[in-house]
């Protein structure tokens, strides 16, 4: 038995490492939330994250059903989001003087 929030069933992959913060939490936060979206790729489109991963030359794809944000053209997949700031998993991120009111 897994301490996961979501139901086993439903083709959900529980081998995912929780965030160590707070156990089980799949939450993610944007700081900087002004004119910021999240979106599903719905179509089979050919879109492409507007950052590289580290090491290397190319832009990676995004597939179908990958949740993404989009501020204007910048797409961000999930990952890249995290590594680059846009996106946290710290929920107490509004403590470290991030300028929100």
């Amino acid at each position: 038995m897994t301490d996961s929030p979501f139901p086993a069933s439903g083709g959900s992959d529980n081998s995912e490492t929780p965030n160590e913060s707070f156990p089980g939490d799949v939450r993610l936060y944007a700081p900087e939330a002004e004119n910021w979206r999240a979106h599903i790729l719905t179509s089979w489109d050919k879109v492409y994250c507007f950052a590289k991963h580290p090491g290397q030359d190319y832009y990676h794809q995004l597939m179908y059903g990958e949740i993404y944000v989009q501020k204007g053209d910048e797409v961000y997949c999930l990952n890249c989001a995290l590594r680059d700031g846009i996106l946290t998993r710290n929920r107490l991120y509004w403590q470290k003087g991030s300028g929100l009111q």
